[in-house]
């Protein structure tokens, strides 16, 4: 028995359905063992704390269309999926929950506190997982991997040593961005900085032995006490006599010096910096310079220490006033004024970041990037779009050694341990650093304590996922020669340092292999305004509730319609109700599809049923018909007789190709076959590009316009004209195929309702899938321009007909007649032999075609490239009220022309206006200059 075709498309049921097929069969496992051509992409790894939002729907859906494409292309396709360990957002969680329930993390000890963080990560942990597969995202999930796993730790661990031997690994004392919350390190990505209103305080900075005192000027006076130096600029002649000597900081009275140095700028504040190079990275830079002394003012907690005296255990912000208040009763303050400037703050914790000096690990960069650097400069590894080759050239060249340490306790411990006398050497175990020290075994070794950043896991992503040294020893393997390098990573800008880069360098450090050949950086999301899509802004919807109202296809499809290469994504958001009304656009799509394909077989079952006698229902405006008849018993997918010219490379004549029971196609059956052949060439090349969104436009313009808005409504009338069944038949299946090809085209990016169709007009079960059949190939032989070219005329004069008509108010249960003027020879037989679906598609009582149509005494007149239209209105319409309708028009046009005219020859306006706002007045002048010829000559056919 045939499938039914359901009147309406439930997404959710489909997508259930399919969802738990295709995982219960497992179609998606790669094997590295076939003799297939590779294609690999490496998901990047969401954390374990995250939640859905659209970036991860765009960027998963992206990888899912080319991975999906690949496969069907018979490449052995190879999408790896993981998870990201997220060291400080996760322990920050638990350590929330402990402090619910009265305890925290010291009390526990280390070894149950990540008793208490495993046993979260097993609760929580793969709720983002479970959200992607809600896309139906094709990854092997058989290769799953955790980036604190055994496997991938032990390759993390070896790593650090290898490094560490080598010399690039090393203990130092460096400013680095603290969180006093988290109690830690932070990665520069780990850091948002925003615009903060504050204050600058110019104070007095005594001269020793004096009541002469210097202005400095500073944004922070509780760091006064790790002062070491003033600082003024060597060429600033106010200052030159004042180098070497002393100054007393004020409050605690310690004396230090003023120096030389080129940090400071005379134009900013007094000229004067004061440094501190325990709290500012730059004053750093100077203390390293003239060998200052470092002193640290500050607790890790944010608290002022010893060093701070009366003000020692105040938190920061209060010692600022506490400060304050005091140098304002010594009169050491000179002035005060507003200030603004860019702070930084923790991502997770939502503190003000501290500028720290401490000691902390670090990677040596340099020696990496330059490899790096020459692998994209050379075009080995390609950006799309090209445009982030200047900002990886300009990062890279530039590049700071790496802080991998963290104070926290989840994440992969440093694999360092220290003796007793003070040493410390990396090892994975005591036993080896005992013998890498030349210390007895059993010596007694303390292991550090700190965890490594969790990029330091993360930058070994294309490796790890192939099992590299999974075992502690084996650096190759099957998976490492089958998939590596990759073919794809699709990630967001603001990582292209922090991982992208490093992922590039681990990879050529330790395999001497690029990670991937191209990397496509996804687009910045934007609602309708213009603002990033933000919980704070009320303007990011949860995607599962967005899903869940317009399904996962219409959403997959709307977000690539909507993201050009290289630029921002707009979408409408209604924040009231957290609706994204853009996804009506895949959602009106996902049901036209369903409707043509219901039609067509409801059409082709009713065929049989009829013998062919039962004329064909219109189809609604929606693309619903009218005439509802159960689907029963269907036949083949395409007649025994013929070969298949879709699929057919053989270059014989067209008329033989196409011929169905000894039927030769029409010319609108030739016109949709190229239309489809020329489709999957556009499509193919917008892919191999990398612009995806032009890849949805075609689809939608193809299945859409050509397909079911023309194609479908021709074969009604074609059908309804042939003079057997088997004719009938030969059309609709010919139908059919076409549109089971355009299913393939369409499953990369709406997989869904493509599997759904497929196996409802093909009557399979569901251990196949459309997801391992042949994605179509383009065909050159069926590609012909010209059918193309005539085709497009014929629908744009239909489309003028009507347009006439509806101008006109003509009533659609109204027949007139209709006279073309064409002069060239063989596109007036083109048309004469198309002159009945011209009739049919455009509601004319006849259509007329000649060299040289006369013109009607009265008539709707219009010109479409060579083709005259006359549209014989006779008395069907009210000749003055049409006259006095058109003169209005024409009126309201000349004054918006006028006004427009106006406008663009105001040079103020050109000079000051936005380009975008020029260009479209520029364009709508044309548009208005266009639609007033036309009325013009519907005046003069009115007589």
């Amino acid at each position: 028995m045939a499938k039914e075709f359901p009147k309406t498309y439930s997404p959710s049921d489909i997508e259930d359905k399919w969802r738990n097929v295709w995982q219960k069969n497992n179609i998606y496992a790669a094997s590295e063992k076939s003799d297939k051509k590779p294609y690999s992409i490496l998901m990047p790894p969401p954390n374990i704390t995250g939640m859905l939002h659209f970036g991860h729907v765009l960027n998963n859906s992206l990888q899912d269309v080319y991975i999906r494409h690949k496969r069907m292309h018979g490449y052995e396709a190879c999408w790896f999926p993981g998870y990201d360990h997220a060291g400080i957002a996760t322990q920050a969680r638990v350590e929330k929950e402990l402090k619910n329930q009265g305890t925290n993390r010291h009390e526990l000890g280390r070894e149950k506190f990540l008793e208490q963080v495993w046993k979260w990560k097993d609760m929580y942990g793969g709720i983002i997982l479970q959200q992607l597969r809600q896309l139906g995202i094709s990854c092997d999930w058989d290769r799953l991997l955790f980036t604190l796993e055994e496997g991938a730790s032990k390759a993390v661990q070896d790593v650090f040593i290898r490094l560490f031997d080598e010399g690039l690994i090393y203990k130092g004392k460096r400013i680095i961005n603290w969180s006093p919350l988290s109690l830690t390190a932070l990665s520069d990505e780990e850091v948002e900085f925003r615009e903060v209103q504050e204050h600058l305080y110019t104070l007095r900075y005594k001269y020793v032995g004096t009541d002469e005192y210097l202005c400095v000027a500073t944004v922070r006076p509780e760091t006064i006490f790790g002062d070491v130096a003033i600082a003024v600029n060597p060429n600033d002649d106010r200052f030159k006599d004042k180098i070497g000597k002393k100054v007393l900081v004020p409050i605690i009275n310690k004396e230090i010096e003023i120096i030389a140095d080129d940090y400071a700028d005379p134009k900013f504040g007094t000229g004067c910096v004061k440094i501190t190079p325990a709290h500012d990275p730059n004053d750093f830079e100077v203390g390293l310079r003239h060998n200052l002394p470092m002193p640290n003012a500050i607790n890790p907690d944010a608290t002022l220490n010893e060093l701070a005296g009366e003000f020692q255990g105040m938190e920061r912000f209060a010692a600022r006033k506490a400060v304050l208040k005091k140098l304002k009763e010594l009169d050491l303050i000179e002035k005060i004024e507003n200030y603004t400037h860019n702070v930084g703050f923790s991502q997770r914790g939502g503190e003000a970041v501290e500028p720290y000096l401490s000691d902390q690990w670090f990677v040596s960069m340099k020696p990496l990037a330059e490899p790096a650097l020459k692998a994209v400069q050379d075009g080995e590894i390609r950006f799309y779009p090209n445009h982030w080759v200047k900002t990886f050239e300009h990062w890279m060249t530039g590049i700071r050694d790496w802080c991998i340490s963290r104070q926290l306790w989840w994440g992969h411990r440093i694999p360092v341990y220290y003796a007793p006398d003070g040493r410390f050497t990396a090892a994975r175990d005591e036993a080896e650093a005992c013998k890498k020290m030349n210390l007895p075994e059993g010596t007694p070794l303390t292991q550090d304590p700190d965890v490594l950043d969790t990029w330091f896991s993360s930058w070994l992503w294309p490796m790890t996922t192939m099992n590299w040294l999974a075992d502690g020893k084996t650096e190759d393997n099957e998976i490492l020669s089958k998939f590596l390098p990759t073919d794809l990573m699709v990630t967001a800008p603001d990582i292209i340092f922090f991982w992208v880069a490093r992922m590039i360098m681990a990879t050529l450090k330790f395999r001497g292999q690029i990670p991937f050949k191209d990397v496509y950086f996804t687009s910045l999301i934007r609602d309708g305004e213009g603002r990033k899509l933000s919980k704070s802004l009320g303007n990011s919807p949860d995607p599962l509730n967005v899903i869940q109202r317009y399904g996962t296809d219409a959403v997959r499809f709307t977000m690539l319609y909507l993201s050009p290469l290289g630029q921002d994504v707009r979408m409408d958001v209604n924040v009231e109700t957290q609706d994204i009304p853009s996804m009506e656009l895949g959602r009106n799509f996902a049901n036209k599809i369903w409707n043509a394909g219901r039609f067509l077989i409801m059409k082709r079952d009713m065929i049989l049923e009829n013998d062919g006698n039962h004329p064909l229902p219109l189809l609604t405006k929606e693309g619903k018909e009218e005439a509802v008849i159960p689907a029963n018993a269907g036949i083949p997918l395409s007649v025994e007789t013929g070969d298949s010219c879709m699929h057919t490379n053989d270059s014989k004549d067209m008329d033989s190709c196409i011929r169905r029971n000894d039927m030769k196609f029409s010319n609108s059956d030739k016109w949709i076959l190229s239309r489809f052949h020329h489709t999957i060439e556009r499509i193919e090349t917008s892919l191999t590009q990398y612009k995806v969104n032009d890849y949805s436009k075609i689809l939608y313009d193809f299945i859409w316009r050509d397909f079911c808005d023309w194609y479908i409504e021709i074969l009604k009338v074609e059908i309804n004209n042939c003079s057997d069944v088997n004719e009938q038949i030969a059309h609709i299946n010919f139908a059919i195929e076409i549109y089971g090809g355009i299913l393939s085209l369409l499953h990369p990016v709406m997989p869904f309702i493509s599997e759904e169709i497929w196996h409802i007009i093909n009557n399979f079960d569901e251990d196949t899938s459309l997801s391992l059949q042949k994605f179509p190939e383009a065909i050159t032989d069926h590609v012909n321009s010209d059918t193309e070219i005539r085709f497009e005329l014929l629908q744009n004069v239909v489309e003028e007909i009507r347009k006439l008509r509806a101008q006109a108010n003509i009533q659609p249960n109204i027949k007139l007649p209709v006279s073309l003027s064409i002069k060239e020879n063989d596109l007036l037989k083109f048309f004469e032999g198309e002159s009945e679906l011209v009739a049919v598609l455009a509601k004319c009582s006849a259509v007329n075609i000649t060299e040289q149509a006369e013109k009607p005494a009265i008539s709707l007149n219009s010109v479409v490239r060579e083709v005259e239209i006359f549209v014989e209105t006779g008395g069907t319409i009210d000749i003055d009220k049409e006259r006095e309708r058109l003169q209005k028009e024409l009126e309201r046009l000349e004054r918006n022309i006028s006004g427009t005219n106006a406008k663009l020859g105001n040079e103020k306006f050109v000079a000051n206006a936005k380009p975008e706002i020029v260009d479209f007045e520029r364009k709508k002048l044309i548009d208005l200059g266009s639609a007033l010829v036309k009325v013009k000559e519907n005046l003069a056919g009115l007589g």
